[in-house]
């Protein structure tokens, strides 16, 4: 679930973007070691933080143990409507762009058929969990597969010809941190997905002895994996050939195999985007049937049908991704996502304070606390501000969300907690 989840758009579609915001091949590399490096401190802090409290739903249920019931409203319902739908929609644009390049489809219809291959995995996961654990196992261990026979391919067959060059107008000097700030979020889009298995925990066999595996062991698959794609994509490919792609992979293929290797790397594509789509697709309703269950969202909600899926959580879910699918670039929803990102997160990762506090045990400690998880905090922030500096207006829009939900944190709800419906 943990490789199926990451693995997906970012890494077909944004080293591109990151080698031409960074302008040079040794500084696009350094992007993505510590965008690993970065997604390992989340994944510890995660770690503890789920063996606390292994119970559906992820992030809302640490903020909420930590800062109260208004503070789990506002991570779950921002995580759960806003970020995860806007990531499922992002995805499905990804995989339609896809699509059409295959069939050869007009450009113009990239909106509806993301919307139909949305609407498509949602009903495959309202079938139950089985379908959807089945089709995740089995694109995620051919696409894995598949991205490593594209490794060796490149390897083999390259020269090394994309470490070297720099583009016009790359950032010098200052210029470098901000320029740094901004790629941060295309590669953590790549990254993000680390710790969704959290949200899954009361699913999980042993979740005290079996998340923090999941985390660090999916972590450092992708990491390595990541790691050695966008090697493999320089040492085949010129640096400006890779700085002008938004799909690199394709173009080193058809450099390598002709025409046909960018037809075979485009269906890859689409195969790890549609593993990546599902994974979000089976995750994210839980958060909202976590939610409704504790009593900060409406009981309908948190009814679960008769294959185990929480039905109406997922059909909230996909009015919502479907919307953003038809309205919203792949870009655009990016941006959006990864603004409240750093600021949910952020403020899941502050939560370990407060719990830690008051009960130091834990089946799984983050090492060099507190410095691990003051230092995550302290590279959001940092992030955030540079998103401030070059992307005033999404910003603007990340705020209005978190003051709308915090708004509508307000109107009483019932305190009780509540048992699922089977309906």
């Amino acid at each position: 679930m943990v490789v199926g989840i990451m693995v997906g758009s970012g890494i077909f579609r944004t080293p591109g973007e990151v080698a031409n915001q960074l302008g040079r091949p040794g500084l696009t590399f350094v992007a993505w070691v510590l965008g690993g490096a970065l997604a390992l401190l989340g994944a510890l802090v995660f770690a503890e933080l789920a063996t606390r409290y292994p119970r559906a739903g992820g992030k809302y249920v640490y903020a909420r143990e930590a800062f109260g019931r208004r503070a789990g409203f506002v991570v779950g319902w921002v995580e759960g409507l806003a970020i995860y739908t806007a990531a499922i929609a992002a995805i499905g644009v990804a995989a339609a762009e896809f699509s059409a390049r295959i069939a050869g489809w007009p450009a113009e219809w990239t909106r509806w058929i993301a919307v139909v291959i949305v609407g498509l995995f949602i009903c495959i996961n309202l079938l139950g969990i089985n379908s959807g654990r089945w089709v995740q196992n089995v694109v995620t261990a051919a696409k894995v597969l598949a991205l490593g026979g594209v490794v060796i391919a490149a390897f083999v067959a390259g020269h090394g010809t994309g470490w070297h060059g720099v583009l016009p107008g790359a950032p010098q000097g200052w210029q470098v941190v901000a320029a740094l700030a901004v790629a941060a979020q295309p590669v953590m889009w790549s990254y993000y997905g680390s710790v969704d298995a959290a949200k899954i925990a009361e699913e999980v066999v042993e979740p005290e002895r079996t998340l923090p595996r999941i985390f660090i062991l999916g972590i450092a698959v992708v990491t390595a994996l990541y790691l050695l794609l966008n090697a493999a994509f320089l040492h085949v490919l010129p640096f400006e050939q890779v700085a002008a792609s938004n799909l690199v992979a394709g173009d080193v293929a058809m450099a390598i195999f002709g025409a046909k290797g960018g037809l075979i790397i485009a269906v890859l594509a689409l195969l790890v985007v549609l593993a990546s789509l599902n994974g979000n697709v089976f995750v994210t309703p839980r958060v909202i049937f976590g939610l409704s269950r504790d009593g900060l969202g409406p009981a309908a909600l948190m009814r679960v049908n008769r294959g185990g899926t929480p039905w109406t959580a997922m059909v909230l879910v996909s009015a919502v991704s479907m919307t953003l699918a038809a309205t919203g670039t792949f870009a655009q929803l990016l941006a959006r996502a990864i603004v409240l990102i750093l600021v949910i997160d952020g403020l899941t990762v502050a939560s370990l304070f407060r719990l830690r506090a008051r009960a130091s045990f834990a089946p799984f400690r983050v090492p060099l606390y507190p410095l691990l998880p003051a230092a995550f905090i302290a590279v959001y922030a940092a992030l955030f501000v540079g998103a401030v500096i070059a992307q005033p207006k999404v910003v603007l829009f990340g705020v209005v969300v978190l003051l709308v939900t915090w708004g509508l944190s307000w109107i009483p709800v019932d305190r009780g907690s509540r048992l699922p419906s089977q309906a």
